[in-house]
């Protein structure tokens, strides 16, 4: 299609549109001009798709099922039923420092005093400042490593 066609079609689009919208609050007021105006829009996005079309779809067979296998956890609850109580205490103490202290801080500390060691990061004052962000993984890496040493 030319460059005139385009404009012409687009023009002739704009004009109907605003005939509808008049018509519309010519009818029944502002509800009407609304209506018109919905109308529209789910014309325009029903045009907009068929012009675009569809994605191409991703494929049925993947290239190798053994990449994509899902993986399972080396521990389960089955095993160990406290190991999702401490797996989600130490995924929210990363996110504030009152979650690291009223939650994996004292599991930490209880560890701590069971292999009768002392750790003034653990039995220390808790944070005054909820709002900062808990311990680092790395932070916690050092800890728990530290409370595993034989």
């Amino acid at each position: 299609m030319s460059r005139g066609a385009l404009l012409a079609i687009g023009a002739a689009i704009v004009i109907v549109a605003a005939a509808l919208l008049a018509a519309g609050d010519a009818i029944s007021g502002q509800s009407g001009l609304a209506d018109a105006g919905c109308a529209i829009a789910v014309v325009g996005l029903l045009a907009a798709r068929g012009v675009l079309g569809r994605a191409a779809a991703p494929p049925a067979v993947r290239d190798n099922p053994r990449q994509h296998r899902k993986r399972r956890p080396a521990v389960t609850t089955a095993r160990f039923p406290g190991f999702g109580a401490i797996a989600s205490e130490i995924s929210w103490a990363r996110v504030s420092r009152r979650h690291y202290d009223h939650g994996l801080r004292r599991r930490l500390a209880r560890l701590a005093a069971g292999k009768g060691l002392t750790v003034a990061s653990l039995t220390g004052p808790p944070c005054v400042n909820d709002d900062v962000p808990g311990p680092d993984l790395a932070e916690l890496r050092r800890l728990i490593s530290w409370l595993e040493e034989p």
